[in-house]
């Protein structure tokens, strides 16, 4: 197989390849442009399509010596540094004016060309060119990989595989060049297979705009729109199916907040609203669970903590929404919370009954007056049981 594969046949693959990129980038730019970074990546692709094409008539002897070896040369490492600043806009997705810096690598190849000629010398200039892209490779899979912490998407690893590959044969290239016993197959070879992984790279940066508009759709579906917390349904799809004992559940509801809207509007309601939510979410631990469950009513889920830890933690949420200093038309609006706790006991045989067991517990905090936090106890549920027997 690797006898078939001639020079002429692989700059042409090598060019298409480039050229399918190119406008897998364009397209994707079309259906998704707030993805930063994809019109770059078109442009980085189509000027190596431009500088393989370059090479390709220079090889059939269409083009003078001196003109092709140094243009294909510096247009190709333009390429791939426009490709190396597309991607780390795409995976970061944040502008960095630094980066631009990469091409200040294409242009002192150009005037070390201007000075020494050493592009007229194939195996330099083959040498030259893929170690910088085999750098600039290598850098866009460490970036893809160190932005992953940010935006956990699965295609992030085999991306920065293949980003990898081409740049590990990119380098192969390399070794091929100044010492070819060393390598196992042809530089040839070698090159057609960095045409495969360019293929992949399209594809790839293809799922990872797929996937991060699946991501965002799942986030606004999972996301309460006013005030930016979990909703209901992304409450109850964290909540465990099982092994609960150990763990807490806190049902917070906002007190006499009719009276709020009434008084100073709907507006000023959704403001009381957004900064309460804001408030808990600054005082919660990393594992803590916590959403908008509808109305005035938030629920909280504790993995792991103990009654006292629940019942301390109620409390400071409590004391810190009487302090929240929430204005509106110059005009404080005063909060409280009534807060009901129950707990992850064998007497709770779903998550049906330990909400429940926290809705009764909020009932007798309301009923106590307010702005006060209950544990669920058989004698809550006794006692508000009776209550609401006699309300009835």
């Amino acid at each position: 197989m690797t006898a078939q594969l001639d020079l002429a046949t692989v700059l042409l693959l090598h060019k298409s390849s480039f050229l399918v990129g190119a406008l897998c980038f364009l397209y994707l730019r079309w259906q998704s442009p707030l993805n930063e970074g994809l019109g770059i990546l078109a442009v980085g692709f189509l000027s190596l399509a431009l500088a393989s094409t370059l090479a390709g008539y220079g090889e059939q002897k269409l083009l003078p010596a001196y003109l092709w070896t140094l243009s294909s040369f510096t247009i190709g490492l333009c390429g791939y540094a426009l490709f190396w600043i597309g991607l780390r806009r795409l995976s970061g997705q944040r502008r960095r004016r630094a980066d631009w810096l990469a091409l200040a690598i294409p242009a002192t190849g150009a005037v070390v060309g201007l000075i020494t000629h050493f592009h007229v010398v194939n195996y330099a200039r083959a040498t030259a060119f893929n170690t910088a892209a085999f750098l600039f490779l290598a850098a866009s899979a460490f970036a893809v990989l160190a932005d992953r912490k940010g935006e956990p998407l699965p295609v992030r690893a085999i991306f920065a595989a293949s980003l990898a590959l081409g740049a590990a044969l990119c380098l192969a290239v390399v070794v091929g060049l100044l010492k070819p016993d060393m390598l196992p197959v042809t530089t040839t070879y070698a090159f057609f297979l960095l045409i495969i992984s360019h293929f992949a790279i399209a594809l790839f940066a293809l799922v990872l705009v797929k996937e991060r508009a699946e991501a965002a759709l799942r986030r606004t579906a999972d996301t309460d729109m006013l005030t930016g917390v979990g909703n209901r349904r992304w409450f109850l799809s964290r909540l465990p199916r099982s092994g609960w004992k150990g763990d807490a559940l806190v049902v917070l509801d906002l007190d006499f907040f009719k009276r709020i809207n009434d008084r100073f509007g709907h507006q000023a309601g959704d403001q009381a609203l957004t900064a309460f939510a804001g408030m808990v979410r600054a005082n919660l631990r990393p594992t803590d669970c916590f959403a908008r469950l509808g109305g005035e009513e938030f629920g909280l889920y504790l993995p792991k903590t103990n009654e006292t830890q629940a019942l301390a933690i109620a409390e400071r949420l409590r004391r810190a929404t009487e302090q929240l200093d929430v204005r509106f038309d110059g005009q404080r609006i005063a909060l409280s919370v009534s807060v009901g706790v129950a707990f992850g006991q064998d007497m709770a045989s779903n998550w049906e009954a330990l909400f429940s067991m926290a809705d009764t517990a909020l009932y007798q905090a309301k009923h106590a007056g307010r702005n006060c936090v209950v544990a669920h106890t058989l004698s809550s549920q006794i006692e508000a049981e009776g209550a609401i027997a006699q309300a009835g």
